[in-house]
């Protein structure tokens, strides 16, 4: 996410998030002041940092590594196995591949559920950005290690809380080979009948999955002045093409949700000016424009579970866990906020006063900058999940990015990153003798999707992002961002203590 024409204001503690002045609507604010100008909100202020107790099992997770969908999964069971009477871990449903989606519901089990409020915790919608997921779990690990600490305790008896840690698992188990953002619909780019015939394989065994240009040896390689080939694949179809099958289906499950469907059109919103460079990867040509991005509301396996699961059980907040930088943001996504609806007023004032109190905390703990906004302000979208989950249930909704990698850019909010050095990106090129030689491919068959073979003196041009190269890494201090989503959470929980206006609401038409 890239922001402009930024102001900063002091963060401000929960206990002003009922009484606070209402941040003007459009605001992209970055909070800052960690420390006495901020200082710790005090219903959190005496929570437990680590667990005073816990099994070799569960001590044993190296929260600054990357967990494997399956190693989640382990994770997920031993907290089910070791905390029966704060637990039930259940399948909501399955993804594309089959692999399970798994809640694990936490509180005192002993306390009837009539009378706790409802809260979820939903990471990894897009599978590459594995650091949510871990973030998630974290928090779920978290409160269950501490179960007996009397401030944890008291949250338990009186919350629900539901914890997804990865809603997307395809996507989430393909980022280990390429940095991957959709689910894994099994599509047929070439349509030879065979879904997924060309899928992603490192050809030059470098351990990463690389995007391919044609060009000369003199050429200076450049993503914009070289002709793109496609994703390092052989050629598994035999068409002469490389990697024209990839293994992705092109649909964002956080722009399929069943509300506002396909509503927003970013050419016709008036911060798009006609502007090619304007639009960022959050619009509605992710749900809503043709093929397999085409499919309508809830077409995907993973969101119509996800939606069904909502319905059965009442929540009065959620937040949804991704990365791109650090910020909390809250509806409307696709619209600004309806000034002239007090009811609808009422609501974004306290979300935006919570979500000011997030941000203020994620920074009072990570020691990294963090910023609150109206999602619309900050990337318009359309049938995003805290747009379903506010317009269909009143649900109180909050996006939390938890991570961006590298330094920040120019037009970033300030220290709103990870500062930490990424790879740097690599390109090689290869000769039609080495393509022979080197890759076991023949230079004659291959072609491009235009069926343009290669010129006599032109070869493949190999690229490797610094992303695809942290594929097999987590994050320099991961943890740090693990718990600072945890003290995030902790503040949108207290603030539930206090709703106005706010709870579960069954839409009309399921009633």
């Amino acid at each position: 996410m890239r922001k402009r024409n930024l102001w900063k204001i002091l963060s401000l503690c929960l206990a002003v998030v009922i009484t606070a002045g209402i941040i003007p609507a459009g605001a992209y604010t970055n909070v800052e002041g960690a420390g006495a100008a901020h200082g710790a909100c005090e219903a959190i202020a005496d929570r437990p940092d680590d667990p005073a107790r816990v099994s070799e099992e569960l001590a044993g997770i190296d929260w600054n590594s990357r967990l494997t969908y399956a190693e989640i999964e382990d994770v997920l069971s031993a907290l089910a196995d070791q905390y029966p009477a704060y637990t039930k871990l259940y399948e909501i449903g399955r993804s594309w591949q089959e692999r399970s989606l798994w809640c694990l519901e936490i509180t005192n089990e002993r306390i009837p559920n009539d009378q706790k409020v409802g809260i979820g915790v939903f990471g990894n919608i897009h599978g590459g950005e594995r650091e949510s997921g871990t973030a998630a779990l974290y928090t779920a690990w978290w409160f269950l290690t501490n179960s007996s600490d009397k401030y944890v305790k008291d949250l338990l008896d009186n919350f629900i809380i539901y914890v997804n840690p990865v809603i997307n698992p395809d996507g989430y188990e393909q980022s280990f080979v390429i940095n991957n953002r959709p689910n894994l619909r099994p599509t047929d780019a070439n349509g030879n009948g065979i879904p997924f015939s060309d899928p992603y394989t490192d050809i030059d065994g470098d351990g990463y999955i690389a995007t391919i240009y044609r060009g000369k040896a003199s050429d200076t390689p450049s993503t914009s002045a070289l002709a793109r080939f496609g994703m390092e694949s052989p050629d598994w179809d035999r068409n002469g093409i490389l990697g024209d099958d990839p293994r992705s289906s092109g649909i964002d499950l956080n722009r399929t949700f069943d509300y506002e469907w396909g509503y927003y059109n970013i050419e016709t919103d008036p911060k798009y000016n006609g502007d090619e460079n304007s639009k960022i990867i959050g619009n509605n040509s992710w749900s809503s424009n043709g093929g397999a991005r085409g499919l309508g509301p809830a077409s995907e396996p993973e969101i119509k579970a996800l939606q069904d699961f909502m319905y059965a059980h009442p929540m009065n907040a959620l937040t949804t866990l991704h990365t791109g930088i650090q910020c909390v943001l809250f509806p409307w996504c696709s619209r600004e906020v309806d000034e002239s609806n007090p009811a609808e007023k009422e609501q974004l004032d306290f979300m935006r006063k919570t979500a000011e109190a997030m941000a203020g905390q994620w920074t009072e703990t990570t020691g990294r900058g963090s910023y609150f906004s109206n999602s619309y302000y900050d990337y318009p979208t359309t049938s995003e999940m805290i747009d379903y989950a506010f317009g269909r249930f009143n649900i109180h909704a909050y996006t939390i990015e938890v991570y961006q990698a590298g330094g920040a850019g120019k037009e970033d909010v300030e220290d709103c990153s990870w500062g930490n050095t990424l790879p740097e990106a690599k390109w090689v090129f290869y000769s039609q003798d080495d393509i022979r030689n080197k890759l076991g491919l023949d230079p004659a068959a291959i072609t491009d999707a235009e069926g343009k073979p290669l010129a006599e003196n032109e070869g493949l041009w190999f690229y490797t992002s610094s992303t695809n190269q942290m594929v097999d890494k987590a994050p320099e201090d991961q943890i740090s961002m693990c718990k600072g989503t945890r003290d995030s959470i902790l503040v949108m929980i207290e603030s539930e203590r206090e709703t106005v206006g706010g709870g579960y609401k069954l839409p009309t038409y399921k009633k």
